[in-house]
C-alpha cells in the first residue's frame, strides 16, 4: 500500500476518528458501545500508536484492514518495525512499553512487522462536507503539500522494504510520526492565556462524549493552524487533556489510563453528527 491513502466518502455511516490507543483495546469498546458503534456501516480511523503500554497490542493491530478500520502508521509503531529491523534499535522500543513484542515468536513478530509496514503514513477521507488529512505526530509548514510531496519522495523506496534508518525515510519520519511544532505551538501559544484555560476547564466539567473543546485567539496565533490545501486535520503523538480543535487542526491524544480520562473518538462527516 502507498504511503498515502485516500478514503472515499462514507454515505451509510459514521466516519470516527480515534486518538492513540497504546494498547488499551477494553477502553475502545467500552466506548463504542457508549455511542452504538455500528460495525456494519461505521467506520474506525486510528491515528497511529495502537501498540505498546496496554494489555492488547496485537489485538488492536490485528483489527486494522484499511477497509472498515484504517490506521495510519505512528512512531511507536515506527520503533517497533526499527526494533525488528535494525540492529540496536530494539532498545528505544522496549523503553516506551514494546517490550510484549519481543516476548512473541520470530515468526509472529516478521508477520506483525510486514503487516504495519503496508499502512499508510497519512489518510486523506471524503467527509461530505470537506477533505480530511490524517497524519500521527505534525504537519511540516502547515502544509498538506508539504506532506504528500515529502510521501511522495519516499514512497518507492518505502514499498521496496528500506529500512526506517535510510537518511530520506527517517527525514519524512521525523516530520511526520515524531515532530511536536504545531501541538507545541497549541501549548505555547493558545494554553497559556487565562481566557482558553478557563474555557478549558469548564468544557472538562461539561464535555459529552465526541464534543471538542474549541480554542479562541487572534488571527495570529491561530495562522499556524490553519493548514494549506485541507480543510481538516487530525492528529495524536502528544497528550492533550480533551479533544482540541483550533483553527483546521484537531488534537486527540487524550488517553494515558488515569481516572477520568477517556480515548477521543470524533465523527468527521457532519450528516451523521
Amino acid at each position: 500500500m502507498a504511503t498515502l491513502l485516500k478514503v472515499r466518502r462514507n454515505t451509510k455511516g459514521r466516519d470516527l476518528v480515534v486518538g492513540d490507543l497504546h494498547g488499551h483495546l477494553s477502553q475502545l469498546r467500552r466506548q463504542l458501545e457508549d455511542i452504538q458503534f455500528n460495525p456494519g456501516i461505521d467506520r474506525l480511523f486510528f491515528l497511529g500508536d495502537l501498540v505498546d503500554r496496554g494489555p492488547d497490542s496485537e489485538d488492536l493491530l490485528s483489527m486494522v484492514d484499511q477497509r472498515s478500520c484504517f490506521s495510519v502508521i505512528g512512531n511507536h509503531e515506527a520503533m517497533m518495525i526499527a526494533g525488528l529491523e535494525d540492529a540496536g534499535a530494539d532498545l528505544l522500543h522496549r523503553m516506551n512499553g514494546g517490550e510484549w513484542f519481543y516476548r512473541l515468536p520470530a515468526e509472529r513478530q516478521a508477520q506483525t512487522v510486514d503487516r504495519v509496514r503496508s499502512w499508510p503514513w497519512a489518510i486523506e477521507m471524503d467527509t461530505g462536507a470537506g477533505r480530511a488529512g490524517l497524519v500521527h505526530a505534525n504537519v511540516p509548514g502547515s502544509s498538506w503539500g508539504r506532506v504528500t510531496e515529502q510521501l511522495d519522495s519516499i514512497d518507492a523506496l518505502w514499498q521496496s522494504g528500506i529500512s526506517l534508518s535510510d537518511q530520506a525515510v527517517d527525514c519524512v519520519a521525523k516530520q511526520l510520526l515524531w515532530n511536536r511544532g504545531l501541538v507545541s505551538m497549541l501549548y505555547s501559544d493558545i494554553l497559556v492565556s487565562e481566557e482558553n484555560r478557563q474555557s478549558l476547564a469548564d468544557h472538562l466539567l461539561s464535555r459529552q462524549p465526541g464534543e471538542e473543546w474549541v480554542a479562541r485567539a487572534s488571527p495570529e496565533r491561530l495562522s499556524p493552524f490553519h493548514i494549506s490545501d485541507m480543510d481538516a486535520v487530525y492528529m495524536g503523538h502528544t497528550y492533550v487533556p480533551a479533544a482540541i480543535h483550533v483553527g483546521s487542526c484537531h488534537f486527540l491524544d487524550t488517553y494515558r489510563e488515569e481516572p477520568g480520562e477517556t480515548l477521543s473518538i470524533v465523527c468527521v462527516n457532519p450528516q451523521f453528527q
